[in-house]
């Protein structure tokens, strides 16, 4: 499987009308797309203006074919008037090790790689968990095996707790990101806060950047939180309308 991301930021007075729109427009519009087996509008918990649209396909090559036919392109054009007008930027490191600079008004686009089929036939309120880890050289491939032996019966043990897999960007090989479904916004917090999220870090220690472990060495040393750019990062967001396809 393959999965696809476009973070989009919504003027927040409008994400009701931009959520009936991707309803009714774009999801009509993803059915008729060959190799889109499920497709959704999430809204981030932190940040009510991020929304992003979640794609599944049955493999890399319809996804491809989908951007390359200009569909994707007609799409933005139709979500693009609820854009946020932020004039925030981002930065990011190009490929040739150019720096670039991007308006949060511009979709921004990732793609993954999913070992498994992931279809979604929730009903209900859904909140997905996603959580961004950075390894060391070599070590990606081991760390499949431990979240599926390891990390997922844990998991599985918790109140609220759906689902879970790995998505691997393909813009970023030496990162994972675990995608946790659950019954709300409560039990997973209830499950981050409650030491046992703490504790399957702490386990995987040895799997993650040596930038992530100096950090974490210098917050024991200072008792003060130390930020880097190989933070595990955890985010959540509410779906908000989601339809399965084939």
């Amino acid at each position: 499987m393959f999965m696809r991301t476009v973070k989009m930021f919504v003027k927040q007075n409008e994400v009701p009308y931009f959520r009936a729109l991707y309803q009714e427009q774009i999801l009509e519009a993803f059915a008729k797309v060959q190799g889109c087996r499920y497709a959704a509008l999430l809204q981030s918990t932190h940040n009510p203006e991020e929304c992003i649209s979640l794609t599944f396909w049955t493999s890399e090559a319809e996804a491809r074919a989908y951007e390359q036919s200009g569909e994707y392109e007609q799409l933005v054009r139709i979500l693009s008037p609820h854009f946020s007008e932020s004039s925030e930027l981002q930065i990011r490191l190009t490929k040739d090790l150019k720096i670039e600079y991007s308006s949060s008004k511009d979709p921004e686009v990732r793609k993954f790689e999913v070992d498994s089929h992931q279809d979604s036939k929730s009903t209900g309120e859904i909140l997905l968990r996603m959580v961004s880890l950075k390894f060391r050289e070599g070590k990606v491939e081991e760390f499949k095996k431990h979240y599926e032996e390891k990390v997922i019966p844990v998991l599985r043990s918790v109140d609220g707790f759906r689902r879970a897999f790995l998505a691997a960007p393909s813009d970023s090989p030496n990162e994972l990101i675990s995608v946790t479904e659950w019954e709300n916004e409560q039990a997973a917090r209830k499950y981050e806060h409650g030491g046992q999220f703490d504790a399957i870090l702490e386990s995987q220690r040895h799997f993650f950047s040596g930038l992530y472990n100096w950090g974490i060495r210098r917050e024991k040393e200072t008792g003060s939180k130390v930020a880097t750019s190989e933070d595990v990062t955890v985010d959540y967001h509410h779906v908000l309308v989601g339809r399965s396809f084939g």
